[in-house]
């Protein structure tokens, strides 16, 4: 049994005092006086549950809002999840990566048991910026600057041998990644009756093949020139500064591959049709030339593009497996996936990515 709180309602003023004091971010003579734990809502992050905390101190300063996030304790989804081990996969990114980047909020302590692939992350609350919304969609400015900061993201890592060290960052296609193939299957069938009003007849057969091809497209993904790949990127995990800044959450699945896969998935998902259609090439010439500009070389804009394609048909997978854990009752999520699944299927189309399946 973890000894960590398994709800952001059991944090205590005590266990938070020890966790902040270990993190660095109160010293010994602070103590947390008061804390109060506030849910943040239905649908942010199935993988757990993600709230703030409101907290007063003595003896010194220290954060008055914090964003607590735990991982789910329901038995089906960490039973389905646990060969992929993405809850050690976030605190570690957060405790080993995070402090070299500048687009992730600060983490104001990580407290883990890795026996048990729990932990809880305690980090900057980034509620002052403006939250991107995937169901309303994004402009060409915004997903510039998106572009151009997950284009920094890759190049820090771009072939590093850095990513050796990080042991706990799997291959794209490593056995973990790859238990998508038998959740796509198991869902495909109720996703086809539940999302009936937004599926493209002709599309159907795509959807049919698709998950017997998820590995190869995996192996396609580990081929290309590796760095770290958020493998979530989508515009609900996006925060929008004043000017260009973005900064960027959730990294259970960030994973080791190619970064054409992050560009694919957000074009093709939190992208509106209409402003992909008019802005896609100097959109993905924007991250491509942010990439060469922060030191990557000898990855031609064609090898990129064709990469794309991949990125954009293997983006297809979320939508389906998201129906396994959808709250059908909700009308945002019931708009926000109708809205993913027309854009999907419009972007997959545009880039006849059915020649990509074997």
């Amino acid at each position: 049994m973890t000894s960590l709180p398994t709800t952001t309602a059991a944090v205590t003023a005590e266990w938070l005092t020890n966790a902040l004091r270990s993190g660095g971010t109160i010293n010994a003579a602070t103590t947390v006086a008061s804390v109060e734990a506030k849910n943040m809502g239905a649908g942010i992050g199935f993988m757990g549950e993600v709230g703030r905390l409101e907290v007063t101190y003595a003896g010194g300063p220290g954060p008055k809002d914090i964003i607590c996030k735990i991982p789910t304790q329901d038995p089906t989804i960490r039973g389905m999840l646990g060969p992929a081990r993405v809850f050690e996969r976030e605190a570690r990114f957060y405790s080993e990566v995070a402090p070299q980047l500048s687009i992730v909020p600060q983490a104001y302590a990580v407290m883990a048991e890795y026996e048990t692939d729990d932990y809880v992350l305690l980090m900057q609350d980034l509620g002052h910026l403006r939250e991107g919304d995937q169901s309303v969609g994004v402009n060409a400015k915004d997903a510039m600057n998106a572009l151009k900061t997950v284009a920094r993201l890759h190049a820090e890592f771009w072939e590093s041998p850095r990513l050796n060290s990080y042991e706990w960052v799997p291959a794209i296609n490593s056995d973990g990644m790859k238990i998508g193939a038998g959740i796509y299957e198991q869902s495909l069938p109720g996703f086809l009756q539940v999302f009936a009003h937004a599926i493209d007849a002709d599309m159907v057969p795509l959807m049919e093949k698709f998950g017997s091809n998820v590995h190869q497209l995996l192996d396609r993904f580990a081929a290309m020139p590796n760095t770290i790949v958020h493998f979530d990127y989508r515009l609900d995990n996006l925060f929008f500064g004043e000017g260009d800044d973005v900064w960027v959450i959730d990294f259970q699945t960030s994973s080791r591959g190619g970064g054409a896969y992050d560009v694919g998935y957000f074009m093709s998902q939190s992208v509106p049709i209409d402003v992909r259609r008019e802005h896609e090439g100097a959109l993905l010439k924007g991250y491509h030339d942010e990439l060469v500009a922060n030191g990557v070389t000898g990855y031609a804009f064609d090898q990129f593009m064709e990469d794309y394609r991949v990125g954009v048909l293997y983006g297809w997978i979320i939508p389906v497996y998201a129906v396994g854990t959808l709250d059908s009752s909700s009308e945002r999520a019931m708009a926000l996936w109708t809205e993913v699944i027309k854009r999907a299927q419009a972007a997959m189309r545009d880039h006849h990515v059915a020649d990509l399946m074997n």
